[in-house]
């Protein structure tokens, strides 16, 4: 609860040295004060309270009320949304879960296990955010595109991350289809084995026994 009220204090502009893994929109009125929440029991041990704050959206601001939500992968936390001053515009920065630790060159990203039932809903995932894709940590390693997952009953922002690669494999990316029914349903991205590059192993084997 005092970690809840202090991030209810702190005015969005002081959270301007966060890391920034999605790009801002710039925003033509400053938001208004937050609204004051008192989150309910937690579900879980596992779920996060993600307070509520004011996000711009279709040119105006929209306040997104808080919610317990669990992270979309063990490590993450979630980035609050912000608005802040820069050289004279005022720019938003959508809140969002993110990876709380540099990626380990020797461990590939363990992406969590599917979940039992298929995640369905009759919203569709909003258009993929534009990233800013920091710096490779270090040589070989995989970019993870960022992704909308449904968290807390609503779509929420999964940052990109770079990872080691298993040997082998490649990522396919998480995305959402389409069913006939109208209805959208969530596909989780994974590491998949790469058959073009056995393939190319196995031509390579050839030519050398020529």
């Amino acid at each position: 609860m005092k970690t809840f009220l202090l991030l209810m204090l702190l005015p969005l502009a002081a959270q301007a040295d966060l890391p920034r893994f999605v790009r801002g929109i710039r925003v033509t009125a400053p938001p208004p004060a937050l609204r004051y929440e008192a989150p309910p029991p937690a579900p879980s041990r596992r779920h996060q309270w993600i307070a509520g704050y004011w996000a711009w959206r279709a040119g105006k601001n929209v306040w997104v009320g808080g919610r317990w939500a669990i992270p979309p992968a063990p490590g993450y936390v979630w980035e609050p949304a912000r608005t802040v001053n820069e050289s004279g515009a005022t720019m938003f920065y959508d809140g969002h879960w993110r990876a709380g630790d540099d990626p380990d060159p020797a461990q590939a990203y363990a992406p969590p296990a599917p979940p039992v039932q298929e995640v369905v809903t009759d919203e569709a995932p909003p258009p993929a955010q534009e990233e800013v894709r920091p710096p490779p940590p270090f040589a070989g390693a995989t970019w993870i595109p960022g992704y909308w997952s449904w968290s807390g009953g609503q779509h929420a922002w999964v940052a990109g991350r770079w990872s080691a690669q298993p040997p082998g494999y490649e990522w396919h990316e998480h995305h959402w289809d389409k069913r006939d029914d109208g209805r959208w349903v969530e596909r989780p991205g994974h590491w998949r084995h790469d058959e073009r590059r056995d393939e190319r192993h196995d031509e390579h084997r050839e030519h050398d026994r020529r």
